[in-house]
């Protein structure tokens, strides 16, 4: 248990110092907030390895968050209806590819790329809805390398404590050379 407990602080400690230097520098690369970073490093933490299938899903719910405010921008009227219209079509799309591809592109990670593109650009666009053309693909490449540069911690912190493993217990070492003293 103690391994698991160092493994967790030590991967942590990893994230909290790439994140920190995101969080100084990240405006440079239009990264205002650290939220979507955060929640990409959460997606690539939560079942490891970080998977190209996770990294797609997560990519493909973020162009379902941007396909469901270009409904909701351009094409159905202002209405409650038509909101839930755009995000009903947004879902079925990222259900449509973990169900296709039988998870490899799991649903959980689609959801998690169309959550961090609504939560990010919901607001600016209620601050002016005629500008979608020009900030929602500025909005999208920054939610995208948020979430790169979020899958690329996690998979540092993964590399980096991949020496902390389970230790064999004693019981198993007399197992193995019981088992070894038989051949």
């Amino acid at each position: 248990m103690g391994w698991l407990m160092a493994r967790t602080a030590l991967i942590g400690a990893v994230v909290a110092l790439l994140v920190a230097l995101v969080a100084m520098g990240g405006g440079l690369l239009g990264i205002t907030t650290i939220w979507p970073v955060l929640l990409a490093v959460g997606v690539g933490l939560a079942a490891r390895p970080v998977t190209v299938g996770r990294i797609a899903a997560y990519a493909i719910g973020a162009g379902a968050g941007w396909v469901a405010t270009a409904l909701t921008a351009g094409v159905l009227p202002q209405t409650a209806i038509s909101d839930a219209i755009a995000v009903v079509a947004a879902l079925v799309i990222i259900i449509a590819l973990a169900a296709v591809t039988a998870d490899q592109f799991p649903l959980w990670a689609g959801l998690a790329g169309y959550a961090a593109f609504a939560g990010y650009y919901e607001p600016i666009y209620a601050a002016n809805p005629t500008l979608f053309l020009s900030e929602s693909p500025i909005a999208l490449l920054t939610v995208l390398l948020a979430g790169a540069i979020g899958f690329a911690i996690a998979s540092l912190g993964d590399l980096l404590t991949a020496g902390v493993s389970e230790p064999q217990s004693i019981a198993d070492d007399h197992v193995l050379m019981t088992e070894g003293e038989a051949l």
